[in-house]
């Protein structure tokens, strides 16, 4: 007399599930198909189409407001920063030659 080995009921499901699934015939070409699906969308991925823009908002760092042409960030507080804050020339007059006095 030969007894059934006891499974756990995670066991008995899994080789429910395996026992109603066809089999896998085309594994290998789908596993072809996605990776060349995954290859030509690096093809054309842009680097500069993820950079963030806000123009006229004021950047929570410097207190300026952000223009067009600038990139930023959004902090997990919902203010909007300068990727890099511009320098502050309001120390320089309009015409004329640097505080230092050098040309």
């Amino acid at each position: 007399m030969t007894t059934q080995p006891e499974y756990g009921e995670e066991e008995r499901i899994r080789q429910q599930v395996e026992s109603e699934q066809p089999p896998d015939y085309g594994g290998h070409e789908r596993e072809v198909q996605t990776r060349e699906r995954e290859d030509a969308e690096v093809e054309y991925l842009d680097p500069e189409s993820n950079e963030a823009h806000a123009p006229g908002q004021v950047c929570e760092r410097c207190g300026r407001v952000i223009t067009a042409g600038q990139d930023v960030r959004l902090r997990a507080d919902g203010h909007w920063v300068h990727e890099v804050c511009p320098p502050d020339l309001g120390g320089l007059p309009a015409d004329g030659p640097p505080p230092d006095g050098g040309q």
